[in-house]
């Protein structure tokens, strides 16, 4: 029995980088451009290509968010008490 060669895979130019590219694959093996993205420069690919650590933000002298004011509060709670009272007859004013 004779063995038939393979034929080889059919391809096309990468539009980025002039590579051959076997028709059907996602993207191109030599510089990563695919029809989704545009054939994108190899800028654009090695900037979407850095990966970020899982820490990056975390700063430990980042200054904790701002509270409000004790003064406020306070101030605030006494208002709607004085305020409740007033409306239910607790605190007569006037």
């Amino acid at each position: 029995m004779k063995r038939r060669a393979k034929k080889p895979p059919e391809t096309f130019v990468c539009g980025h980088c002039g590579a051959d590219v076997v028709v059907g694959s996602k993207a191109c093996r030599e510089c990563g451009s695919d029809a989704d993205t545009g054939w994108q420069s190899q800028e654009e690919i090695d900037y979407r290509s850095v990966e970020i650590p899982d820490h990056y933000g975390d700063d430990p002298n980042a200054l904790p968010p701002s509270r409000t004011p004790r003064w406020i509060v306070v101030t605030a709670l006494l208002l709607v008490v004085l305020l409740l009272g007033c409306a239910t007859g607790l605190f007569f004013l006037g």
